[in-house]
């Protein structure tokens, strides 16, 4: 696929809402980090990578971080850890986030002190009652809680359309082909962390079950395969009010994506159904913006960050989950929405809003 440099079109500007190049020229100065997560390298405090991040939260540069295992060595660790970064933020705490779903996708686990995560499909399998669910998670949503962790991006409530779709179904990551399974532990987990105090995501909208390919590689098209039935977790879940937040999906439907080539993350029509459709009006979270689907798809992060933001997402995710991925990534990130937001093709009034939602969010962590 050509890699192409995202060009915002005067119609693409209609849809988006996007306009006003007098209203962003009057406030170029808005704190456009406040829209990013980062991954970073290291474990201590002292560490370059840990007080760089320190730095970021402190000017307000960035919303928060995302833990992967390379961060994470011992309870002990990394309470003082995600402590140092809280105490960098003095007004609203920054995100401490982590993917803590189980299985193949875990970050803790027994081999650094932590309980074990079993994976969805695994869970589901020893038909537990509703009250095992719930102790199940409770044990685990505290570990993280205790640890200072405020945000867990899960629970996966894809359908397991394709069994073989090798990062969903093959993993072990959907809970069931089933709406009602899913729904039912689906809403275990979140009520779990609820009770610890830890806020949830429900990943990947609108559906990333049916794909027959991995986005951390290519962008799947899900045109054929994808059905409406995967709408309906996401729908009982925000009609249930156990919706805290929503990850957008590194796929191309064109019911989602308003070009054939656009990923729904980027999409402002995704965003639009998330509003509308699902009456949802918390954060809205892209899945990695490093993964293969946006960086083989675009020329740099630059214009991946500011269709992201164009589309109406609350926070753009950067793990820096490669060897050749870059904390500075972050900065480059936020300075191409700052340019933008000054040249105009970002409403200054409409990523106000976004920020002030993101900042909204962070102050119930």
């Amino acid at each position: 696929m050509r890699r192409r440099t995202f060009m915002i079109s005067l119609p693409a500007l209609a849809v988006a809402g996007v306009g006003a190049p007098l209203v962003a020229r009057a406030n170029p100065d808005l704190s456009c980090g406040q829209a990013i997560i980062t991954g970073f390298r290291g474990t201590r405090p002292s560490d370059p990578e840990v007080d760089l991040v320190r730095r970021l939260l402190e000017a307000g540069r960035i919303a928060g971080v995302i833990l992967l295992k390379r961060n994470i060595r011992s309870p002990e660790q990394l309470t003082q850890l995600a402590a140092c970064l809280k105490g960098s933020c003095v007004d609203v705490p920054p995100i401490i986030a982590i993917d803590q779903e189980g299985g193949a996708v875990s970050r803790l686990g027994r081999a650094t002190g932590f309980a074990d995560w079993k994976a969805a499909a695994e869970l589901v399998a020893e038909e537990p009652t509703d009250s095992a669910i719930l102790a199940y998670y409770g044990t685990r949503a505290g570990e993280l809680a205790a640890a200072g962790i405020n945000l867990n991006l899960g629970p996966v409530v894809d359908l397991n359309i394709n069994p073989l779709n090798p990062i969903i179904g093959a993993l072990g990551r959907s809970y069931s082909r089933q709406e009602e399974v899913v729904i039912r532990f689906a809403s275990l987990f979140v009520q779990a962390h609820r009770s610890a105090r830890v806020k949830t995501c429900l990943k990947h909208f609108p559906g990333h079950g049916s794909a027959h390919s991995d986005s951390h590689l290519d962008l799947p098209d899900v045109s054929v395969t994808w059905t409406p039935a995967e709408l309906t977790p996401f729908q009982r879940l925000v009609e249930h009010g156990l919706a805290d937040a929503i990850m957008t999906a590194h796929l191309t439907h064109p019911t989602f994506s308003e070009l054939p080539w656009m990923p729904a993350s980027l999409s402002a029509r995704t965003v639009q159904k998330i509003r509308d459709d699902l009456k949802f009006d918390g954060p809205i979270f892209t899945d990695d913006m490093q993964m293969g689907a946006i960086s083989s798809l675009l020329d740099g992060p630059s214009s991946a960050a500011v269709a992201a933001v164009q589309a109406g997402n609350s926070f753009l995710i950067y793990s820096n989950y490669r060897r050749s991925d870059s904390i500075q990534t972050a900065e480059i990130a936020t300075a191409a929405i700052r340019e933008a937001l000054t040249d105009g093709r970002l409403d200054a009034a409409k990523v106000a809003g976004q920020l002030d939602q993101a900042r909204q969010f962070r102050a119930t962590l």
